[in-house]
Parts: structure tokens; sequence; C-alpha cells
């Protein structure tokens, strides 16, 4: 956990517009690569992946290592509900990652309003981001 506590942190002071762009990290680079205004694409995608989220992350420390993460500061803040999780807070920073190699699927680090972090599973589909930011 101190590794996404660290990441976020880094994300968020690479930050130049206040942390309304959306931006794409690369860890095998350990840089931001892009990034891209924060248009309604990119909201709306947000908010179709945290209509599909499945709960709670369950392993102790999901590995950051050779992934892809794209930061989206929700804007305004979306409510996040998910009952079986005890999930009930506005977001309002998405983090979703997704792995380079084939074998776990992506999961996302959200940031509520409260400054608290949750780190979860989604079943949603990430083409449509993928190409927003222009990855293969």
């Amino acid at each position: 956990m101190w590794l996404i506590l660290c990441l976020t942190l880094f994300f968020s002071a690479g930050s130049a517009n206040g942390g309304e762009q959306v931006e794409l990290f690369d860890s095998d680079k350990q840089q931001v690569v892009a990034t891209f205004a924060n248009s309604d694409v990119f909201q709306k995608e947000a908010q179709q992946l945290l209509r599909t989220v499945s709960g709670r992350v369950l392993e102790l420390n999901p590995s950051l290592d050779h992934v892809m993460i794209v930061k989206i500061p929700l804007a305004p803040p979306q409510r996040l509900q998910h009952a079986p999780s005890g999930i009930d807070t506005e977001i309002a920073e998405m983090f979703v990652i997704m792995p380079k190699k084939e074998g776990r699927r992506p999961w996302l680090i959200l940031h509520t309003k409260e400054y608290e972090t949750v780190v979860v599973e989604f079943s949603g589909a990430v083409d449509q981001l993928r190409a927003s930011v222009r990855l293969r």
C-alpha cells in the first residue's frame, strides 16, 4: 500500500495545471508520458468505469510494475455506492491501472473528496479509454 500512496503523491506533484489534466503514466519509465485535456470523453469513460465497480481489490499489495496508469480528475466528483463492499463516497480522482502484460485485469485507485484512497476491481472494458490516450 505504501507504493500506491507514493505513486499517487508523485502523480499529484507532477501536475502543472492544478490536477485538471488527464495524465498517462508509464511505470517502466517512471514518468508521465502524455497529458490530455480533461474532456467530456474522459469524464463519461470514468463514470462508466465507476458504474462497473465489482468490489475492493483483495490483494494486499497489487503490483504497479509494468503498467500504464491513466489519472482522471473527476469534475464534478462522482458518487460511488457499492453496498457489498461498504463503499458510499464521492470520488474526486481516478487512477486506471492497466497492466502491460496479460494475466491481471485492470483495476482502479480512487481518491475521495475526504482524501481517502479506495482500491477496487471493475468489470468494464478499457478499450475506449486506451484509444483516448492513444494506447494500442
